[in-house]
């Protein structure tokens, strides 16, 4: 029987052919104990990339928290100078009181949306 090289280019077939019965079965295990260790390693780097996978949402997520705290606070500021500028104008128009009441409460919305971005920035840091 003539022996192929296309099939076997790197002659592995020919030197496990040319092997006795024990010398085979050692290489056989041999072989499995490599590929179960190579298993092994890939099993582990698979849990540290979901760990590290895990560390970079979380550090998303404060980085998130510390962006929409900021915009909060920017638009807290930009409430309170035009709830000062209403307040001096005075509340001679009903249309200003109304106006005044309307950016008090949305500044209180915000401030209570900010005070709970920072029990959920506080607890995301103690995780």
């Amino acid at each position: 029987m003539e022996e192929r090289n296309t099939s076997d280019p790197s002659g592995h077939r020919r030197r496990l052919l040319e092997l006795d019965k024990d010398a085979l079965a050692d290489e056989v295990i041999r072989t499995w104990d490599t590929l179960a260790g190579s298993e092994a390693e890939l099993s582990e780097l698979r849990m540290r990339v979901g760990g590290l996978e895990v560390e970079i949402a979380k550090i998303r997520g404060r980085r998130g928290i510390s962006s929409t705290k900021i915009e909060m606070a920017n638009k807290i500021e930009e409430l309170e100078k035009e709830i000062s500028i209403l307040s001096m104008k005075g509340s001679a128009e009903d249309g200003d009181g109304e106006e005044l009441s309307y950016l008090r409460e949305r500044e209180e919305v915000l401030l209570t949306a900010l005070l709970d971005l920072e029990r959920e920035f506080a607890a995301s840091q103690r995780v």
